[in-house]
């Protein structure tokens, strides 16, 4: 009888405080998940590419595209023809992270109010973060400032992920040219 009483009495207050411990323990358990998947928004900055850049770019452009440019045009990727391009004075934005380049895009502007991302490409190291994501958000609101209306985008169709990045982003496909390659544009701002 004795254990009768002293149950009667703790029933309640443990009971109590077991549906507090698990609700408090799942919501720890939760918040554990949720600082898990989250990353730490890294910091980028952008400047305009100097020529002390063209070696890394043209590196990490042969290391990204290269294979895919041969399989596509049957060519080797055309290292000359890059840096002339480059170098011809066309906005080139070298990112970077923590003072280092991690990748950069490029870009011409029509008098359409068209902008023609001619190229962005992030190392490998940094890719699947979201950088990529962030560097567009970027580039589109600076071709807003600029007046632009629609982005538009090549990508070759034997490049699946860039094709699956283009689409991610709201690019819908437009027009094609011969052999491989799809044009995406977007429209922007009002």
């Amino acid at each position: 009888m004795p254990n009768a009483s002293v149950n009667m009495m703790l029933t309640p207050k443990p009971a109590a405080k077991k549906r507090k411990k698990k609700g408090t323990l799942k919501a720890r358990a939760t918040a554990q998940k949720k600082q898990v998947k989250r990353q730490p928004v890294v910091e980028l900055s952008y400047r305009p590419r100097t020529l002390q850049d063209d070696a890394y770019i043209l590196q990490l452009t042969r290391s990204q595209l290269g294979t895919i440019h041969e399989q596509a045009f049957g060519q080797p990727f055309p290292d000359q023809q890059f840096l002339q391009y480059i170098q011809s004075g066309a906005p080139t934005i070298v990112i970077e992270q923590k003072g280092k380049p991690i990748g950069y895009y490029s870009y011409l502007i029509g008098p359409d109010a068209k902008m023609h991302v001619s190229a962005m490409v992030i190392d490998p190291a940094h890719q699947s973060s979201g950088i990529g994501k962030r560097v567009m958000a970027k580039l589109e609101e600076d071709a807003i400032a600029q007046g632009v209306r629609t982005l538009e985008v090549f990508v070759q169709e034997n490049n699946a992920p860039s094709l699956a990045f283009t689409r991610s982003l709201g690019f819908q496909e437009v027009f094609r040219i011969e052999p491989n390659t799809i044009g995406f544009q977007k429209r922007i701002g009002n």
